[in-house]
Order: structure tokens, then C-alpha cells, then sequence
């Protein structure tokens, strides 16, 4: 009281220590400032993407207006390309038409049984290749033979009959039936010409000339029905020889041979079957030569002859040709297609190529044919659809062209320019 300041200690009010209150008010002051720092942090990140959404939408037009003002400035922009150029020229190829067809056997044969019977050998599978003439099945041979013995003793009983025999000449007036009835009808004629003579001198009555000449009559015709039933004897024995002569071709079918040179297509039967006449036996084809059977477009009907050369490929050998002529036309075109079938003939002697197989085929219609060339990488495909580029003025232009044949690096340009461009 005496002039002395009094320093007062202020304790809180929950009676709580002193080091407590202390650390109590200091983390208070950490959460404020980071609830500061914090909100100041947010602020700052909207203004950076702010900022950055600007910048990016000036970049933009920016960009926009570099493509206009690149535009606009014509081609004086746009780099030079290096080029090669070569001149479309003309040269000798000779003239083709691209065809395709289908191959086709020279021949196709049904084999069938020519008579009724048991096979008892068959020589030949599916795929074998035969020879003409070579035997193909077997048939069995008794009921042949026995028909062939059965028609030789019938001929021998009626050769015996009018007295005919192997190896002479056969005279039907030497039988015994014609030579007795031709000598009773020369006797009754020569009755006759004695009656004739008494009744003219009117020695006997004409009753005796009557009957003289009836027996005469009857006589002639006993001798004309001996002639007949002789000369039906002898059309018998014909008749007979050609049963013989049958009997012996069924003993010759009852061996099956090939008709052609070719391969088994198809067999229908096989050893012990019975097969009726007519049945199938087996199917041949011949591949030496084959055939090609193609359309020609009625654009190139005109240009196509019988023996013109036609080289053919098939997927089956993509590195081999095979060269053929053609040997038919078609009378008319097909309502269709609008193309001509034509036919050539290929030789295939090792029978590589076989019916069936689908060929692409180039049909030489002119040896001494020209056509314009250029080389095949000036040529453009866009959709489809050929291109070249062509310089006129100095400028490159396109040119639609078609194309033809290939010829090492070069291709024949059949529309679209001309030589020299």
C-alpha cells in the first residue's frame, strides 16, 4: 500500500493447473491458422485453373487462326514433293481376252453290263486309271455257254434234216423230198403230153386229157410246196447260226472292257453282285486331253476364231501354265450373261489338271497386237478406282484410266491416256 505495484496471478476458473490452460489455448491457435491457410489455398486454385482455361482458349483461336491464314496463302505453303516421271509408250504385246471357265472332261462314260449275270472278277477301284480295251469286271460265263451249245445241236438237227452239211454248197433240188415230187411232176407231164396227143387223133376220150392234166397240176404244186418247205428249212438254219452267233457275242460280254482311256469316276457295284442288263458297273472319265469350258464377253465375241491359243492357270498349280486352242464356239449367247461358251482343248498327258477344277484363262485374239504401257507404280488405287498423274502445263493432273495385261514392271493402259503423255 505504500506506494509498492501488487502483481496479480490470474488462474482459471475451473481450477484446472496452469500448464494445462497453456497448452489448451496453443492448439486453438494451430487449428485457426490452418483453417486460414487452408481457404487461402482454394482461392489460389481457382485462380490457377482460371488462368489455365484462358490460357488454353487463346491457344485455340490462335491455332484456328493459323489454319485460315495457312489457307488462304494458296499452295505457296505447302512443301514441294520430289517426283520421277516416264512416258506412257507404245509396244508390242499381243491382244487378249481374260476369261474364266471350268475344266471338263474330253469323254464321260457309263459302263453297263450288256447281259444279265453274277460278277465274278472286278479289276479296277475308284481313281484307277485303265487303258481302251482293257478288262474291267467279269461276268460269270455258264448260262452263255450252255445257250451256245443248245443253239449248235438245234442247228445240226436241222441241217440234218434237209441234208445239209458244213463246208458244201447246199442246192435245195438235190433234197430227197424236192428230188421225189419233181420226179412225179416230169412224169405227170409226160402223161399229160400223151393224152394231148390221143384226143387230138380221137383215140381216147376227153375226159382222160382232163385228168391227165390235174395231175400234172397237183403234181406242180406238191413240187413248189417241197421247194418251200426246203428254203424254210434253210432260213431256219440262218436263223439258228444267228442264235449261235448271239449266244457267242453274250459269251464275249460277260468280259467288261474299257471303252476309252481313263480314270474310275464312280464304281456302283462290286464282286458277287448280280447285275441286270443295263446295270452300272462303273463310270470312267478321260483327262488326255481336257476340255475348258468358258464365257466370252460379248464385247470380245467378234475377235474370237476356232485355233486360237489360250494359256490357263488354276489355283491348284498358281506357278504353271498350261497352253490349249480353241476347238468349238456356242451358236448363240447366253440371255443372261450376254457371253458366247467357247471350248478348247488342253493337253494333259500326266493328268495333272482334273475335271471340275476352276481356271482363269487369257484367249490370244491377236498375235500383232500394240498396246500402251506404263510402269505399274505410276498406278493409283483410290476405292476401286484407277488413277495416274499425268503433267500438263507443269501441273500434275489425275487421269481415270483401265488397265490390261502386266508385263514385268509395266501394265498396259487400255483407256485414260495417250502415247507420249
Amino acid at each position: 500500500m505504500n506506494g509498492t505495484a501488487t502483481k496479480q496471478i490470474i488462474t482459471p476458473a475451473n481450477n484446472e493447473p496452469e500448464d494445462e490452460y497453456q497448452e489448451t489455448s496453443s492448439s486453438r491457435g494451430k487449428w485457426i491458422i490452418s483453417a486460414i491457410l487452408l481457404i487461402g489455398a482454394i482461392f489460389a486454385g481457382g485462380f490457377y485453373f482460371t488462368k489455365k482455361n484462358k490460357d488454353a482458349k487463346a491457344a485455340t483461336a490462335a491455332a484456328k487462326s493459323a489454319g485460315t491464314n495457312s489457307t488462304s496463302s494458296g499452295n505457296n505453303s505447302v512443301a514441294p514433293v520430289e517426283v520421277t516421271t516416264a512416258a506412257a509408250i507404245s509396244r508390242g504385246l499381243p491382244q487378249t481376252v481374260e476369261v474364266v471357265g471350268s475344266l471338263t472332261a474330253d469323254e464321260e462314260v457309263v459302263v453297263s453290263s450288256q447281259i444279265a449275270g453274277e460278277i465274278t472278277a472286278l479289276n479296277i477301284d475308284f481313281g484307277t486309271f485303265v487303258q481302251k480295251g482293257q478288262v474291267i469286271a467279269q461276268i460269270d460265263q455258264r448260262d452263255a455257254l450252255l445257250k451256245i451249245e443248245q443253239s449248235e445241236l438245234q442247228l445240226k438237227q436241222t441241217m440234218a434234216r434237209i441234208g445239209m452239211k458244213d463246208g458244201m454248197k447246199f442246192d435245195p433240188l438235190q433234197t430227197p423230198d424236192v428230188m421225189q415230187v419233181k420226179a412225179q411232176l416230169d412224169f405227170t407231164k409226160i402223161d399229160l403230153d400223151r393224152a394231148t396227143k390221143l384226143v387230138e387223133a380221137g383215140d381216147v376220150p376227153r375226159t382222160v386229157y382232163d385228168q391227165a392234166l390235174t395231175q400234172k397240176n397237183l403234181a406242180q404244186a406238191r413240187y413248189q410246196a417241197a421247194l418251200d418247205a426246203i428254203s424254210q428249212q434253210v432260213a431256219i438254219v440262218e436263223q439258228q447260226r444267228a442264235a449261235i452267233n448271239l449266244s457267242r457275242k453274250s459269251l464275249a460280254d460277260t468280259v467288261v472292257r474299257s471303252p476309252i482311256s481313263g480314270a474310275v469316276k464312280e464304281k456302283f457295284q462290286s464282286r458277287g453282285a448280280f447285275v441286270p442288263v443295263g446295270g452300272r458297273i462303273v463310270s470312267l472319265v478321260s483327262t488326255n486331253p481336257i476340255r475348258l469350258r468358258a464365257d466370252i464377253p460379248e464385247s470380245s465375241v467378234s475377235a474370237v476364231r476356232v485355233g486360237q491359243t489360250i494359256s490357263v492357270t488354276t489355283d491348284a498349280f498358281p506357278n504353271r501354265t498350261f497352253t490349249g486352242r480353241v476347238t468349238r464356239l456356242g451358236t448363240s449367247l447366253s440371255e443372261q450373261t450376254r457371253a458366247l461358251p467357247v471350248e478348247a482343248v488342253i493337253a494333259n498327258p500326266s493328268n495333272t489338271l482334273r475335271p471340275g477344277m476352276f481356271a482363269k484363262s487369257q484367249l490370244v485374239t491377236n498375235r500383232n497386237g500394240s498396246a500402251i504401257m506404263v510402269p505399274t507404280k505410276a498406278i493409283f488405287t483410290i476405292a476401286g478406282i484407277l488413277k495416274v498423274f499425268v503433267i500438263e502445263n507443269g501441273k500434275a493432273v489425275e487421269k481415270l484410266v483401265k488397265t490390261g495385261l502386266t508385263d514385268g514392271e509395266l501394265i498396259e493402259i487400255t483407256e485414260g491416256i495417250n502415247e507420249g503423255d
